[in-house]
């Protein structure tokens, strides 16, 4: 791979570690900004296409934790534990990962329109991944702990925000929804959401594990 290339002719071999990192939270958020595409979305055409988008940033970001992957099974000496630096490439591929099916979802359900709980919950969703993204530049400079802390906090808050929207989405389904399939549909989809900012969260569990053990 071009970009394995790349980074081996120009960084310290510990230094790629928090490259590779970088790439991945940048994914994350090119792909939240993408699945925000439903907010504005119409019909199965944009689903089609949001989903096939969300899948080329899923197939890329397991390119890259096969190479951190890598990387780690060759070296001693890392810049954080390993087992961090594994926990949170993998806590990083899932956010991918659960956006991607859930789009999948929308798609093989023929869901005819996206809900206001779920343009909600793709906004939260979206502004969650761009503080993950942002906790992972951080890293290589841990005297950016209380910078960090602040979007930790931030997703923290906004997980909340999600399942308060998610409750009352289901809520609503139960109350007003008389088509037992379309219920169930939009049920799956609501929970696929709130997986993917729940996701988002176990990001910055790691990512305060990261900064107790170093700071």
């Amino acid at each position: 791979m071009f970009l394995d290339r790349i980074v081996k002719w120009l960084l310290p071999q510990e230094n790629r570690f928090f490259l590779y990192l970088n790439s991945m939270g940048a994914n994350v958020q090119a792909a939240a900004d993408i699945f925000a595409g439903f907010r504005m979305a119409k019909g199965m055409d944009d689903f089609q296409k949001i989903s096939a988008a969300l899948r080329q940033k899923e197939h890329e970001t397991d390119e890259i934790a096969h190479l951190l992957y890598g990387e780690l099974d060759k070296t001693f000496i890392t810049p954080i534990d390993r087992e961090d630096l594994h926990a949170l490439t993998s806590a990083l591929d899932e956010v991918i990962d659960v956006m991607d099916r859930c789009a999948a979802e929308v798609v093989l359900y023929k869901l005819e329109r996206v809900t206001e709980p779920m343009r909600e919950l793709a906004r939260v969703l979206q502004e969650a991944s761009h503080d993950i993204a942002q906790c992972v530049t951080l890293l290589p400079n841990l005297s950016n702990v209380d910078e960090i802390q602040v979007h930790v906090i931030h997703v923290n808050s906004l997980e909340n925000e999600g399942d308060r929207i998610y409750r009352k989405g289901v809520e609503a389904l139960f109350d007003t929804m008389v088509d037992p399939i379309e219920l169930i549909r939009q049920k799956e989809v609501l929970n696929a959401m709130e997986n993917a900012i729940d996701a988002c969260e176990d990001v910055t569990d790691v990512i305060r594990s990261v900064v107790v053990k170093n700071g």
